[in-house]
């Protein structure tokens, strides 16, 4: 046994039980998603964006993998504001056992998986951007490539409007750009990886930009968490 773990033994961050930061008990106790449109919120094979609702929105897909609610928000608060460092690996392996309901691993050179950008100041500001741990397992799981520069976020000090030409302004409309656009040759996939997913907006802020560079491109998402959907 770690002498880390005789001095500050481990309990589970739900429940309190000694052992583990998130015990077997309290894992089963995640509600699991059912597959469905992220803009309609209606049941859809595979997470797949239907076809009438992508005539005005550009993601191909959102795979969402738990259901946000009190239970759920404790261990989030742990990862996302790095509390408890081995909690983060705890959530990131449980993340990793559950996307592997979905596929197999199998090396993709023509995909990517990329996380959420945030702006440089922000990244000074907090020295890490947590959702870059969670796309690398993303990414080692699906078999896809990773890469945290395809897309960067806007931020005082990350983009000179004055240097760009009419077309690179109108890019650059968006919270979100690229500055690298060789980087989505040959590329026919790219994940997009956040831990929350509410309406949906900045994911697609982040497809289209992509899908103006190239549109031929499937932009896809993957999310631990969302909160139950509400119907009329």
């Amino acid at each position: 046994m770690n002498i880390l773990d005789i001095l500050f033994p481990k309990s589970c961050t739900i429940c309190s039980k000694n052992g583990e930061y998130l015990c077997s008990r309290c894992k089963k106790l995640f509600k699991k998603t059912l597959p469905e449109c992220y803009k309609c919120r209606r049941i859809s094979p595979q997470y797949v964006t239907h076809e009438r609702c992508k005539e005005k929105f550009t993601l191909d897909s959102v795979i969402v993998l738990w259901e946000y609610n009190e239970l759920s928000s404790v261990i989030l608060k742990k990862y996302k504001y790095g509390s408890v460092y081995d909690a983060e690996n705890t959530l990131l392996e449980f993340a990793k056992e559950r996307l592997q309901e979905f596929t197999l691993n199998k090396e993709n050179k023509h995909s990517i998986t990329i996380p959420v950008p945030i702006s440089t100041s922000r990244l000074r500001e907090r020295g890490f951007n947590q959702t870059e741990e969670l796309a690398k397992v993303v990414s080692d799981t699906l078999g896809s490539m990773f890469d945290s520069s395809v897309v960067k976020k806007k931020g005082g000090d990350d983009i000179h409007q004055s240097l760009l030409d009419k077309d690179e302004r109108e890019m650059h409309r968006s919270n979100f750009y690229i500055d690298n656009t060789d980087k989505l040759k040959d590329i026919k996939e790219i994940i997009i990886v956040d831990d929350v997913i509410t309406t949906g907006s900045t994911l697609e802020q982040i497809s289209e930009v992509i899908k103006r560079v190239n549109d031929n491109v499937s932009v896809k998402a993957v999310c631990l968490f969302r909160g139950r959907a509400y119907y009329k």
